[in-house]
């Protein structure tokens, strides 16, 4: 069995992630500066352990075949830039320094499409114009050339992966969508007809799989992974909507409202020590253009989504109520 490591074990792709490798065989190492929320099944190793702490990070490396770096700072919005900067670049280039030390065949860098910001001319391919606009895109994107420069003068295997909105079961920005819905909370900031581009859970873990196997040509490369098809937010909500037996949302909300409220509500959980509900961030939700162009990947890697939305989302809405 090749042992693997996978890092931020445990957000919402990590405590997915480690257990379907395990099922499928191999012998998995798991890390994360939290204790999972899921149950990771007998054959998860799990420790805790920071990234950033170099002697645990070289431990934890220790007769490891392939690397899959799932952790980042990302969802926080009181996060400093400092943080942004120390987890998703600096971690991550002594990351791929200590995988050459500890002779990993192959490093996974999960980083993310936020790189691309709002996308001009959509779909994007791997090839399009980097335009991030906020601290986490900014260190996603600055991780990637970290990355880059660092294999390239140790020699490691890198690929980089470049997911879509990844939604399903345990996904914060998932519940956040459904509890809205379900208590006829949820707006519109502006018209809802930019583009997003959703991939189920069990896509993208498939999609990482089929990275660690692929043959050494596509080291070095980058491969955008995303569903079956993008859509406008007010089609992906009216989604979720049905397969709640919800009406679906009719209020838009204009811009400068949203600015206001997420304003306000950031002020207000920062003062409690909480997530806002609503954040400035969120308008990029409602703004940007994010449609993606999956072809290299499905040509080099054999990637190939299988679960449409509506499917989806009934899967994640069972889950839930199953859980409930």
């Amino acid at each position: 069995m090749a042992r693997v490591l996978v890092t931020g074990a445990a957000g919402f792709v990590g405590s997915h992630f480690a257990p379907y490798l395990a099922d499928r065989g191999f012998e998995v190492r798991a890390i994360d500066v939290h204790p999972p929320a899921r149950p990771q099944g007998g054959g998860v190793e799990f420790r805790v352990q920071d990234i950033r702490e170099r002697e645990g990070l070289a431990a934890a490396l220790e007769g490891v075949d392939t690397v899959f770096n799932l952790a980042s700072v990302h969802l926080d919005v009181h996060a400093t830039a400092q943080q942004f900067e120390s987890v998703n670049v600096k971690a991550l280039e002594q990351l791929i320094e200590l995988s050459s030390a500890a002779c990993v065949r192959r490093v996974v860098q999960v980083s993310s499409v936020g790189v691309y910001g709002h996308v001009a001319h959509p779909p994007a391919a791997e090839d399009a114009p980097l335009n991030p606009d906020n601290d986490y895109e900014r260190t996603k994107a600055a991780g990637e050339r970290a990355a880059r420069e660092a294999a390239r003068r140790t020699g490691v295997d890198l690929i980089i992966i470049r997911p879509s909105w990844v939604y399903g079961l345990g996904c914060p920005r998932t519940r956040k969508l459904i509890g809205s819905l379900r208590k006829r909370r949820f707006f519109f900031i502006g018209r809802g007809n930019n583009l997003r581009h959703p991939i189920y859970i069990d896509d993208f873990l498939a999609g990482l799989e089929l990275a660690a196997a692929a043959g050494p040509e596509v080291a070095g490369r980058t491969f955008n992974i995303a569903g079956p098809r993008w859509m406008t937010v007010e089609e992906m909500v009216g989604e979720f909507a049905r397969a709640l037996r919800v009406p679906p949302p009719a209020f838009h909300a204009p811009r400068w409202l949203g600015l206001t409220v997420g304003w306000a509500a950031e002020q207000v959980s920062a003062a409690v020590g909480a997530e806002p509900p609503v954040s400035r961030r969120t308008l990029a939700f409602f703004e940007n253009d994010n449609a993606f162009d999956i072809r290299a990947a499905r040509r080099s890697l054999g990637f190939e989504p299988k679960t449409d939305l509506a499917g989806g989302a009934r899967e994640v809405i069972a889950s839930c109520s199953g859980a409930g």
